[in-house]
């Protein structure tokens, strides 16, 4: 299946201050992290998308579609550097 780009050029940090600097916020990791884990353990792709949104969420509360797309961008933007 793969990761899907996310659509319209989206700015991961556009939607939460502070959420890519991982000085300020472990968020990323530890979203990266448990899709890497569901994902390994048999979760499909979509599934991991939607629980790890769930837990971005506990920590910055956003409409449900940003955090989606927050998550889509890091996920996509690690799979890609994992490739290079």
């Amino acid at each position: 299946m793969g990761v899907l780009a996310p659509s319209d050029n989206v700015s991961c940090a556009q939607f939460f201050d502070k959420a890519e600097d991982p000085d300020a916020c472990k968020c990323k990791g530890i979203v990266l992290n448990a899709f890497s884990a569901l994902v390994r353990s048999g979760v499909n792709e979509r599934e991991a998308i939607k629980i790890v949104t769930k837990v971005l969420k506990y920590h910055h509360p956003s409409p449900s579609i940003e955090a989606k797309t927050v998550v889509e961008c890091w996920v996509f933007e690690n799979s890609h550097q994992s490739l290079n």
